[in-house]
């Protein structure tokens, strides 16, 4: 799918990026196909990778769950999908169209002894089907997983094994039972697959795993509001997980349309049904008030320091551990835009003024008072120990934040969740301290640190001083890059750059309109992390710079973004691979990397899109002179 976005680079204008890799559309030389043949071959797995076998994995049957464990089986289901279609070349039948076959299954169409209502394999055209149990145990969980075969209903392959707690926490129970059962299927796979799966998943792909089930579930259980937040939650953990994407966009769509249910019988009704939507609503915004409010995380760094002088006479010394509390922007943004997706549905109806709900969410339908401001305060037991594991110092932290909903007019999330604190160990006696020492979390607001992070009360980690210091170069709110706090290390009079992708465990999603801009600053190189997907207007403008990389993450770069004194006069490899560009508008004698531009659509001629681009070589034969550069269809044209 293409996306028409404006670029300007100081050099780019009128961008059209295309989101997705290149097609074959012309005549390929034999090297060619052989490199393409090549780059198709999968690092897990050898052979033809299953390829030809089709399979629908459902959610396993759940025993022993409680009601906030209600979303594992999708959780359980969502690790076994991304694993099959990641690590083989079998086919797995989308889980939106096999909710939609259970959907027609139970629509009441089919006669109860209808062949297809029987087997739902005559509805889904795969050669096997997954299913099973997942059972709660004292320790953890059971998992019984078998593969039939849909043409004679017998077992292919079947898996039985229990894990912990902290195994489901990471994927890893379900990622060997998924080495298991692509072995018994046949797939032969690599000693690097063999790795992946013995490991648990990246954490940004357990927590966008996790939000998917939990919308799954949220939304089949009837509330959509919270589907569509944990939808958005997905998508942001996790920018290529297609499925939240697909679900959110759909999901928003619906509720911003202002239509409730396949028609509206009397205006009585839909004013009962909106009633019933914002009242969901208000539920869902206030349970969070019921468990610790909005997800919070304290950071600490693993490196400990020696404060002031030693007490020589009682032979003490204080030692200190920095710490930061952070309030989760994916939560926040999340829950904005959910908030947003019904406030523009109520508004989509032209009727809230007449139902006595236009001044929502201001006046509230419910006596909940769940938009009122909120806090979470934590009191944070720490423990120093030596490599002997004695104990050698004990200490409280204090520490807190808040949130509230601006509701003057379209609902915005504000958020007070940033706080540094300095913990010390005080009066450690000398004589105890050891090469190595060992911060351990003791509790929670007197809960075991492992129950309060499993309850999501409060998660805790520890990070490097390096990352600790780097992080609070930035403000960051909203998954937004807003400026520096304190400018980053200055070296022979330029600043080397590289923007994160993460900044204290949340995902960048973009940097602000007119952010770093008119500082003025000389950076020597900008890069661009893997990640960000947008750039906002006039973002680093009035600034000079040498050297920019930009990933092929990026869909939009803002007008005048990066517009300086001087101008880029290098762009790097695969600065802006994968996308398609009719219109630059560039300065003069900008050394451009050979492949720059790798990828990219560059125009169409008879509905046929060229993905060859030989804009450095014209750029270089026109003496690399200032001003606008046109390809509508296959050749470029120098405009001055």
């Amino acid at each position: 799918m293409k996306k028409i976005i404006n670029i300007i680079v100081f050099l780019l204008l009128s961008v059209v990026c295309w989101a997705g890799g290149s097609k074959d559309t012309g005549k390929a030389s034999d090297s060619n196909t052989q490199q393409q043949k090549t780059a198709s071959a999968s690092p897990y797995y050898t052979g033809d990778g299953g390829k030809g076998m089709s399979i629908a994995i459902l959610a396993p049957q759940s025993k022993g769950l409680t009601e906030n464990q209600s979303y594992l089986p999708a959780l359980v289901q969502g690790e076994f999908v991304s694993n099959f279609s990641g690590f083989s070349a079998v086919s797995v039948l989308d889980r939106q169209r096999l909710d939609a076959q259970y959907a027609e299954l139970l629509s009441g169409y089919y006669d109860d002894n209808a062949k297809a209502g029987l087997d739902l394999g005559h509805l889904t055209p795969t050669d096997y089907i997954m299913g099973g149990d997942i059972t709660r145990t004292a320790t953890g969980y059971s998992l019984q997983m078998q593969i039939t075969k849909t043409s004679d209903k017998m077992t292919t392959a079947s898996y039985s094994g229990t894990f912990t707690f902290s195994e489901l926490d990471n994927l890893t129970g379900i990622r060997k039972a998924s080495l298991d059962l692509l072995q018994k299927m046949g797939v032969k796979l690599t000693a690097k697959a063999h790795e992946e799966l013995t490991k648990g998943a990246a954490e940004n792909n357990v927590s966008a795993q996790t939000a998917l089930a939990k919308g799954i579930t949220a939304q089949r259980q009837g509330t959509e509001v919270a589907a569509l937040s944990y939808y958005f939650q997905a998508a942001t953990f996790d920018p290529s997980l297609t499925e939240a994407l697909s679900r959110s966009s759909i999901l928003n769509a619906n509720i911003s349309s202002g239509n409730i249910g396949d028609n509206v019988r009397n205006d009585i009704q839909w004013r009962k049904d909106w009633v019933a939507r914002l009242t969901e609503t208000e539920q869902y915004f206030d349970s969070f008030n019921k468990t610790a409010s909005m997800p919070y995380t304290l950071f600490y760094v693993d490196e400990i320091n020696q404060v002031g002088e030693i007490d020589y006479r009682n032979e003490t010394i204080t030692l200190s551990v920095n710490m930061h509390l952070h309030g989760s922007s994916v939560w926040t943004l999340s829950i904005e835009r959910a908030l947003q997706a019904v406030y523009d549905g109520l508004d989509a109806t032209k009727r809230k003024d007449v139902w006595g709900l236009g001044n929502w969410p201001q006046q509230e339908v419910t006596k909940l008072n769940a938009f009122a401001k909120r806090s979470g305060n934590f009191s944070v037991v720490f423990e120093l120990l030596n490599n002997n594991n004695k104990v050698i110092g004990r200490q409280t932290l204090q520490t807190g934040g808040y949130w509230e909903l601006n509701r003057g007019g379209r609902p915005e999330v504000n958020v007070n969740a940033d706080d540094k604190n300095t913990l010390n160990f005080q009066k450690v006696n000398a004589n105890d301290i050891t090469d190595k020492m060992t911060i351990r979390v003791v509790t929670v607001n007197g809960t075991a640190a492992e129950t309060a992070a499993r309850n999501g009360i409060l998660q805790i980690r520890a990070i490097s001083k390096k990352q600790f210091d780097s992080y609070g170069y930035w403000r960051f709110a909203k998954g937004e890059l807003q400026g520096f706090v304190e400018r980053p290390q200055q070296r022979q009079g330029y600043y080397a750059l590289t923007v994160p992708d993460i900044i204290w465990g949340d995902q960048v999603i973009s940097i602000g309109k007119e952010a770093f801009s008119d500082m003025p600053l000389s950076f020597s190189n900008i890069i661009i992390s893997e990640g960000i997907k947008y750039i906002g207007e006039r973002a680093f403008a009035g600034n000079e710079i040498r050297e920019l990389t930009i990933h092929n993450s990026v869909i939009s770069i803002g007008d005048n973004a990066f517009l300086g004194k001087r101008g880029v006069k290098y762009i790097a490899n695969t600065a802006l691979s994968y996308g398609s560009i009719n219109t630059i508008i560039i300065g003069a004698n900008v050394n451009i990397a050979k492949n720059a531009f790798n990828y990219f659509i560059t125009g169409q001629k008879d509905g046929v899109e060229n993905e060859y681009s030989d804009f450095v070589e014209f750029y270089n034969k026109q003496g690399k002179k200032a001003g606008r550069y046109e390809r509508p269809f296959v050749s470029w044209k120098y405009i001055k």
